[in-house]
């Protein structure tokens, strides 16, 4: 698999095939990475992360978000979705590489992550994977 700097990637992996896959060529091509959100122990979690966070944190977050997207971060309508875009955002800030499992997202939060996160991993020149088992 060949991921370029500043772009999004989906992938669709109904049964769970890709998986394994995806993640031992992130592991061999990158040298900073992270997962977020995975069924397994070594995978960063979106609430433990986002507890850990003080509120000026968050609210810098918000402002750098809205910077960069050009237009107001605010989703009072979809916490879960807030608490995943801002821990990307702080994760992408460091990582080069990003893989986020978007279990438990409507079909409308991966398409508004994909749709913001396009604009924000240019911007960083990072490298972010929306992985779907749907």
């Amino acid at each position: 698999m060949h991921l370029e700097k500043g772009k999004v990637y989906i992938i669709n992996d109904i049964n769970s095939g890709k998986l394994a896959h995806m993640k031992d060529d992130v592991k061999n091509h990158f040298d900073t990475y992270t997962f977020l959100n995975f069924p397994d122990k070594n995978s960063l979690k979106i609430t433990n992360c986002y507890k850990k966070l003080k509120n000026h944190i968050i609210e810098e977050a918000k402002r750098e978000i809205s910077h960069i997207i050009e237009e107001d971060f605010g989703l009072e309508d979809a916490e879960n979705s807030e608490k995943a875009m801002i821990i990307s955002y702080l994760l992408l800030k460091e990582y080069d590489v990003l893989a986020v499992n978007t279990a438990g997202m409507s079909f409308y939060s991966i398409d508004y992550f994909k749709e913001k996160f396009t604009k924000i991993t240019v911007f960083l020149d990072r490298i972010l994977i929306l992985y779907s088992d749907k």
